[in-house]
């Protein structure tokens, strides 16, 4: 059976660690299907306190019934020093982290990201050992998909050894369909993952796009989770909004088993 990766993305919630107890409480309730990564993905000062709950409850990366992995939702590109505000890449693998969001139309958007300093921190992020999920997509609906997703990749990847791209996971998010309600249609996201496979394997060899995780984002929720997660050429899903519901998360864990 293949594996499907599901990714809870918190982004900037919840407001209280209480919350955030209650919510890996909620999801370690149940015994999760044994074809999911199940990826958890809180804000940095949650991270540790995820992390001891896991232990607590007997079940996460580090050991126990439920294989659940911790996530960061960023990196800096800098291994340390003076940088104000920064998180080093290897102090999320020593906290626990096994993977890193990386380049979210968020911050590509909101915060002003360029491609320049995403591949920064992907290369940082390979080289402490943390499996980057690369966030792609377009920003308007009748954008060219083809030029877009071309240029991103590209510029992501560059410089970025094919040694390492067995440990990357890109996540196709149309920009439009982003906490908006508006989610893509199955279809456009298969052929959007089966671009993205082209691309990659263009850039590297189609042995790697074949391999390749390729997940949906964009307004994910428990109604039509089953329709994306269902696409023979998609992997799981990038979960934002409905990821802070316990009920409707696990919904879509079990549309992916």
């Amino acid at each position: 059976m293949a594996k499907k990766y599901i990714i809870a993305n918190w982004k900037m919630n919840p407001s209280s660690s209480e919350e955030a107890i209650r919510l890996v409480r909620g999801i370690l309730s149940q015994t999760l299907p044994k074809n999911i990564e199940l990826i958890i993905a809180p804000p940095f000062i949650y991270l540790d306190l995820v992390k001891k709950n896991f232990f607590a409850k007997g079940g996460s990366a580090f050991g126990g019934k439920n294989e659940i992995k911790l996530a960061a939702q960023n990196v800096g590109w800098f291994e340390r020093g003076a940088f104000t505000g920064e998180i080093s890449g290897l102090m999320l693998k020593n906290i626990g982290c096994d993977y890193v969001i990386i380049g979210h139309s968020e911050r590509r958007h909101k915060i002003g990201e360029t491609d320049e300093m995403i591949n920064l921190k992907l290369k940082a992020a390979f080289k402490s050992g943390l499996n980057p999920i690369l966030a792609i997509g377009e920003k308007e609906r009748g954008d060219d998909i083809i030029k877009v997703l071309n240029s991103q990749i590209k510029s992501d990847l560059y410089g970025i050894d094919a040694s390492e791209i067995g440990r990357l996971i890109i996540a196709y998010e149309p920009v439009w369909a982003i906490g908006t309600g508006l989610s893509d249609t199955p279809d456009h996201a298969l052929s959007s993952a089966l671009l993205v496979r082209k691309i990659i394997g263009n850039l590297y060899t189609p042995d790697f796009a074949i391999d390749l995780p390729v997940l949906y984002g964009g307004s994910v929720t428990a109604e039509n989770a089953a329709d994306f997660i269902g696409q023979t050429g998609i992997n799981g899903a990038l979960v934002g909004g409905a990821s802070l519901n316990i009920e409707e998360f696990l919904k879509i864990i079990k549309f992916a088993e």
